[in-house]
């Protein structure tokens, strides 16, 4: 799903799932208007026609950001990782997730609160200057 809020952004976030909604309220409470977040809704097959339509619609984009909310052993990020840097081999690609776990969840409630914070902090601050 393309970002209509964004236009010609300097960093995208693409997602899949509720870390989305929890990333486009961070960036309204930020007043960020230089990041564009899209939803992959399908995985497979990967849309990658319709992604490099989106992506052409900021040609200033200096980093590409998968953002996750599983940990780094779970959810998409080994499926969409090497595609979105193969059809985009000229912009830098990184991936938000949490670290690698057994489990889905922390199992602290502290832990719990704080790793959705984190991700959101990463997902804004970090990358290619």
């Amino acid at each position: 799903m393309p970002d209509r809020e964004v236009t010609a952004a300097e960093r995208v976030l693409i997602c899949s799932g509720k870390i989305g909604h929890e990333l486009r309220a961070e960036r309204k409470q930020r007043g960020d208007k230089d990041t564009a977040i899209l939803f992959l809704d399908q995985l497979y097959p990967f849309p990658k026609n319709e992604l490099r339509a989106e992506m052409a619609r900021h040609p200033n984009a200096r980093e590409i950001v998968w953002v996750q909310e599983e940990p780094a052993n779970m959810g998409a990020l080994f499926y969409v990782l090497p595609r979105i840097r193969t059809y985009f081999p000229d912009i830098p690609v990184r991936s938000v997730k949490r670290s690698a776990s057994a489990r889905p969840a922390p199992g602290s409630a502290t832990a719990h609160e704080l790793e959705p914070k984190t991700l959101l902090t990463l997902a804004f601050t970090t990358g290619p200057s």
